[in-house]
């Protein structure tokens, strides 16, 4: 027993030492260190009061208002259509070509393709007055034509799409005469012409653009494409393809008439504009009903609940304390909406300002609380704050 008195009373010395040395240490300080603690420790009872005084505190964040749960962006009715024509690509002077011993020329033709993959169908037409021996045609250093020609008129010399290409050359010869030394094999020709039929591609390609809206895409929870494709020959048509921002939406012969309903992934979209093109390979359509719907999320609605003690409760009801709501909103000068409703007490904020504020003494009572706060447009809250004043 005497040991365990000792060693208590060893321990309330070895305090009183420490104690000692600690108020040494203070007196001892200079006067701007002492008044720097004195006024921590203050700071440190401010916060501890106002904490005790904050009935609720919560960061909201931003909320996204939907007038509706479906909106529907409308795009200009397509027409793609397929045209095709037929054009003179080279007009060529008369010219001759002949073969002898002594006398030998030929005549070689250069002319170009602007698109050889949608040009069709060409073709040499010509007049031969004189006719003479073999004749001989090349494309591009290929016989496209040989034999003697009979007529002044013939039909023309059909040229391979396969052997087409952008720039060309076409080479008029005639046959040799043989041990016929005192002989010459001539051709002369007149209105030669090359003909080819040219799609213009220009008109099957139709771009339009959208707009999706920050708040749009934030809330959004689904997109789909909608059209109606009416065509024209229906033994004639091409590939439908669409594109959403240069990802491949829809790939398809369509079933013309039909209503078609096409998902779109929410990774194809942007925030902001943008771009749906319609475009086919071959043959004319009709797109129609063209529609970007939307279909978004609920609105943000934020519930907090909080709760009032007797004591506390009891310092409201006889004017000891005020309880004051303060909603903060990032520091915009974008008006803000929002519906407030405390208890069942609900009134709409509507300001410009950063900071709103309101005595909310009449709509609290004792025990469990709510408040809750509905966006009436899109808004961002940075803080709620139910404080007893």
């Amino acid at each position: 027993m005497q040991s365990k008195a000792q060693g208590g009373l060893n321990a309330a010395i070895l305090v009183a030492i420490i104690a000692g040395l600690i108020i040494l240490y203070i007196v001892f300080l200079p006067s701007s260190e002492r008044e720097k603690i004195i006024q921590q420790d203050k700071d440190v009872k401010s916060s501890q009061e106002e904490s005790s005084n904050i009935l609720l505190r919560a960061f909201p964040g931003t909320l996204s208002a939907s007038g509706s749960l479906e909106d529907e962006k409308s795009i200009p009715n397509i027409f793609l259509v397929e045209t095709t024509n037929a054009k003179e690509l080279e007009a060529i002077n008369p010219f001759i070509v002949r073969s002898g011993w002594f006398d030998k020329k030929s005549k070689t033709i250069e002319f170009s393709l602007e698109d050889p993959d949608n040009t069709d169908n060409v073709v040499v037409s010509f007049t031969a007055k004189k006719r003479k021996g073999i004749l001989a045609i090349k494309l591009n250093n290929l016989v496209v034509f040989e034999n003697e020609l009979a007529n002044e008129l013939t039909e023309p010399v059909k040229l391979d799409k396969k052997m087409l290409q952008k720039s060309n050359s076409i080479e008029f010869s005639v046959s040799s005469v043989g041990a016929k030394f005192w002989t010459t094999n001539e051709y002369s020709f007149e209105n030669v012409r090359i003909i080819g039929d040219i799609t213009d591609t220009s008109k099957q390609e139709s771009t339009n653009l959208f707009t999706i809206s920050d708040s749009e895409f934030a809330s959004m929870d689904k997109a789909t494409l909608k059209f109606i494709p009416y065509c024209g020959n229906v033994n004639d048509l091409g590939t439908l393809d669409i594109f959403i921002n240069n990802k491949k939406l829809f790939s398809s012969v369509p079933v013309c008439d039909n209503a078609y309903r096409q998902s779109i992934p929410r990774s194809a979209l942007n925030e902001g504009e943008n771009n749906i093109v319609f475009k086919t390979s071959k043959g004319s359509y009709s797109v129609e009903n063209v529609r970007i719907a939307l279909e978004f999320k609920e609105s943000s609605v934020k519930t907090y609940y909080f709760e009032i003690d007797t004591k506390t409760f009891s310092q409201i009801r006889d004017d000891d304390g005020d309880v004051e709501l303060t909603v903060k909103f990032a520091e915009d000068k974008a008006r803000k909406r929002a519906k407030l409703d405390v208890n069942g007490h609900a009134e709409t904020i509507e300001t410009d300002k950063a900071l709103f504020t309101k005595n909310i003494d009449s709509k609290v009572s004792e025990g469990n609380n709510y408040v809750r706060l509905e966006p009436l447009e899109d808004v961002e809250v940075v803080e709620l704050k139910i404080e007893l004043k």
